[in-house]
């Protein structure tokens, strides 16, 4: 009867709803082959495929639906998606391995698939997570040779971050700088940016650095860190490059907030650029001005007491500057190069009585 056939089919979907697989399987497949061709056994052979798909088990269910009457075939696209499909809920659902496994035999079936950039990307992330870098650069590769798919930017980002952990920051830079380009969700882009800069620092590419932190510097949401990061490494390029006035402008922004570390070293680079500039009068004011407004971070601190004692010795005011170098010596006690610019600098004023 009509009720009966209901009742058969409703006894499988109690048991796919309470997990219990196996039974659910065997109650559909007695739909399926007891009352076929009907409405409940249509929906006993999705709901099956479901399972099936749910337990990773495609080959199952395809040689399953070929036995029973009709006959079902199935085509390249059709294996296709069951096959990838399956996979992703294996990872989905957090059976890493199973779909690791599976992911794999699904590019050896399907190398040219419509999902393989999917199934790449999700093995990328797999050895990612399993610190198996040198995989992930293989995975990635291939996601990003199908430029604009939806995984380009999070495969960009990893290849970006693992080249700049290793150390490897012309490649790093390359990728960051890419990522920018292409990237339409602001966060993202900013990201890159901040990457591309501190790849640049730290392949010493001076130029590149100036130019990046001013891409970057005109950003309208910046963090107030990322600000003061930008400013610091395009300052510090500048001054290498001997553009001095340009780095004072971004130095004496920084050296406003003396309490990070930018800031602290800005502070005292300010007053060193006077100083090498011949303009010891400023040099004295932004040293003294330092001491009065202090900071956490003693290293630059004790650093613009040792330029004042030149100050001073340049000023002709020796005295001053040995006070300055003794009572400093006596109460910084870093384990640092602070204690060598002191002592050689007491040896000159020795005499100094």
């Amino acid at each position: 009867s009509e009720l009966s056939r209901k009742a058969a089919n409703e006894i499988g979907l109690l048991y796919y709803q309470n997990d219990r697989y196996e039974e659910a399987i065997a109650a559909y497949k007695q739909v399926i082959t007891k009352y076929p061709g009907s409405a409940e056994a249509r929906l006993a052979q999705r709901d099956l495929k479901s399972i099936y798909v749910d337990l990773n088990k495609v080959d199952d269910y395809m040689a399953f639906a070929s036995t029973v009457p009709g006959g079902a075939t199935f085509n390249v696209s059709e294996r296709d998606s069951l096959t990838y499909t399956a996979a992703e809920r294996a990872y989905m659902r957090g059976d890493i391995a199973g779909a690791k496994t599976s992911l794999t035999r699904y590019l050896q079936s399907f190398p040219q698939g419509a999902f393989s950039v999917d199934a790449s990307y999700y093995l990328g992330l797999i050895d990612y997570n399993q610190k198996d870098y040198a995989a992930v650069a293989a995975r990635l590769e291939e996601v990003l040779r199908f430029s604009g798919s939806k995984y380009e930017g999070k495969a960009l980002a990893l290849c970006a971050d693992m080249a700049y952990n290793q150390k490897e920051y012309a490649k790093a830079l390359n990728l960051y700088k890419r990522l920018a380009d292409r990237s339409a969700v602001q966060e993202e882009r900013l990201q890159a940016e901040v990457g591309a800069l501190r790849s640049a620092c730290a392949l010493g590419d001076r130029a590149e650095t100036v130019t990046t932190a001013s891409v970057l510097l005109k950003q309208s949401k910046l963090t107030p860190e990322v600000r003061s990061e930008a400013l610091y490494f395009r300052a510090k390029a500048l001054l290498a490059e001997g553009q001095k006035k340009a780095a004072l402008a971004d130095l004496t922004e920084l050296a406003k907030d003396t309490r990070n570390v930018y800031g602290a070293e800005a502070k005292y680079l300010v007053a060193q650029t006077y100083f090498d500039e011949g303009e010891t009068a400023k040099a004295e004011k932004e040293v003294l001005e330092y001491i009065e407004v202090s900071t956490p971070h003693a290293y630059w601190l004790a650093r613009s007491f040792v330029l004042l004692s030149d100050v001073y010795v340049k000023l002709d005011r020796k005295m001053e500057a040995k006070q300055y170098l003794l009572s400093l010596q006596q109460n910084y006690q870093a384990d640092d190069d602070i204690a060598g610019m002191i002592e050689s600098r007491l040896e000159k004023l020795k005499s100094v009585k």
